[in-house]
């Protein structure tokens, strides 16, 4: 085999992620993708809540929250996330480059932990392979792009997980302290981030280091005294769970999907679900392969990648289970148990214990994953997403005065008041109790966006009415056994239909008396 100095780009590579600037460069990489068309993507329903909700200001985010009904909150988040975005557009504006560039910035703290963890774990050349796979993951880069709280949660855990590896080094309580904090915080960022906890927390039963044990229990203790005002309240936000909710009890094809996750991220092209899947469980069973070698050849470092695994698959474990009893099994919640994925990967491959076939095989397929994922991301426009903008220019130039516009529910009707929030805006409320009807009265109240209960209360003595629906609720109403949506079908009826545009996968139907 040739020498690496024969190889002048390797050597180049080799230097640079010696170098104590290797983070920088990572860095440098991280960020290009998560600029990407970073405010050209449609701004949809979750984002929009986001914006808009975290507006109003902590107070009103603690009512629009925790506000109950019969026993049942008005939200399921707790609103960290929300409180940080409403101090960044306090500074730098609502528009859709403010607050996504919030994401991005925790994104990159994601990527910089990722790299410092893998520093301490097993050097500065996997970490700078591990920083790699973590600037360029499309799962990463998705929620780095994302206004929502998966970022800020994966940069609190990865946090967490550092500063908890060492403390299981030191024998200073400054550690264990900070430890405490950083698991609260998580906690207050996102209520499932116990799945990742979890498994963290019971490391030091299996290598049998009880003195670390007891710290851990002591500093869960901290946490959950700083967790415990919150803590309080999550009975309740559990209820809204039980009362309505949109994820469904998991079953095996949630392992498979989520391998995908990891990987490519979704959607991606239909075509490649089959080459993305084949090249996850192969490169699953080469890093698995791996690390069984390097732990009975008592390798180096051996015993801190199979920690890394168990950090990327005990959450999905403890996620699984607990949605056996009450279903909250979300992709998303696990992006930092995705990072811990990406840092086992990158040592496994470089572990030296695969031959070099399985090594180029292995490698060949990540690639090929992040490829397809990264460029599905990047090109995406289904649904959740549509042409918000195009709508508000095609309503402010058509509609006469006397007209209303109404949408058939808060998905369309919340980006569309976040595209153009000084034109009036109605929508139709989510069947009670069904699994869509998740925005309280208290959250509408906050927002200033109160629902109709049906078309004929929202149009009233209008002229005329735009309204506004995504293509698929017609095949919904039919897959339930209805013909035609219910306020479509009242619209008809008193209603004459003169026109309808289509936006991506929005529908827009003016109709007039």
């Amino acid at each position: 085999m040739s020498r690496p100095e024969n190889h002048p780009r390797l050597t180049a590579c080799l230097r640079l992620a010696r170098s104590r600037s290797a983070w920088l460069a990572v860095l440098g990489v991280a960020l290009i993708p998560r600029l990407v068309l970073l405010a050209a993507r449609p701004v949809w329903y979750d984002e929009a809540f986001a914006a808009l909700f975290s507006a109003k200001g902590p107070a009103a985010m603690l009512y629009g929250t925790l506000a109950q009904e019969a026993g049942v909150a008005a939200d399921v988040h707790p609103i960290l996330y929300y409180t940080l975005l409403w101090m960044w557009q306090l500074v730098f504006g609502g528009g859709p480059l403010a607050i996504r560039s919030l994401s991005v910035l925790l994104g990159l703290a994601v990527v910089g932990l990722g790299y410092w963890l893998a520093r301490e774990l097993w050097g500065r050349e996997t970490a700078f392979v591990a920083g790699l796979l973590l600037a360029l993951s499309p799962f990463q880069v998705h929620y780095a792009q994302e206004a929502r709280m998966y970022a800020l949660l994966a940069a609190l855990l990865l946090a967490a997980t550092l500063v908890y590896h060492r403390a299981m080094r030191e024998s200073g309580w400054r550690a264990w302290a900070l430890f405490a904090v950083l698991a609260a915080a998580a906690q207050y960022a996102h209520n499932l981030a116990f799945v990742f906890l979890i498994p963290l927390a019971i490391t030091p039963l299996a290598i049998r280091h009880w003195r670390a044990a007891a710290a851990t229990a002591l500093a869960g203790l901290g946490a959950a005294a700083l967790y415990l005002p919150w803590l309080l309240r999550v009975p309740s936000q559990i209820a809204r769970v039980e009362w309505a909710y949109w994820i469904a009890p998991p079953g095996p094809m949630e392992l498979v999907r989520t391998l995908l996750v990891y990987l490519s991220g979704l959607p991606i092209p239909e075509w490649s679900l089959p080459l993305v899947l084949a090249a996850g469980l192969l490169l699953v069973v080469i890093a698995t392969l791996s690390t069984v070698r390097a732990l009975r050849a008592k390798a180096d470092g051996a015993r801190r990648g199979a920690w890394a695994a168990w950090l990327a698959a005990g959450p999905v474990l403890v996620m699984f289970l607990v949605s056996l009893w009450r279903p909250v099994y979300l992709d998303r919640a696990l992006l930092p148990a995705g990072a811990m994925f990406a840092l086992w990967i990158a040592w496994a491959l470089g572990s030296g214990s695969i031959s070099a076939p399985l090594h180029r095989t292995a490698w060949a397929g990540l690639v090929t994953a992040f490829a397809v994922g990264l460029v599905g991301f990047f090109t995406y426009r289904g649904f959740p997403y549509a042409p918000f903008q195009e709508l508000d220019s095609l309503l402010r130039s058509e509609r006469a005065a006397a007209e209303v516009v109404l949408h058939s529910n808060k998905i369309t009707a919340l980006p569309a008041v976040y595209a153009g929030p000084d034109l009036q805006q109605r929508y139709l409320a989510d069947p009670p109790r069904s699994a869509s009807d998740s925005l309280a009265p208290a959250t509408q109240a906050v927002l200033g966006l109160p629902a109709s209960a049906d078309a004929a209360s929202a149009v009233a003595d209008a002229a005329g009415v735009w309204f506004v629906m995504f293509d698929r609720e017609i095949e919904d109403y039919r897959a339930e056994g209805v013909e035609r949506h219910p306020a479509l079908a009242w619209l008809e009826a008193h209603f004459r239909l003169v026109d309808s545009v289509s936006l991506g996968e929005l529908s827009v139907y003016h109709f007039v008396r």
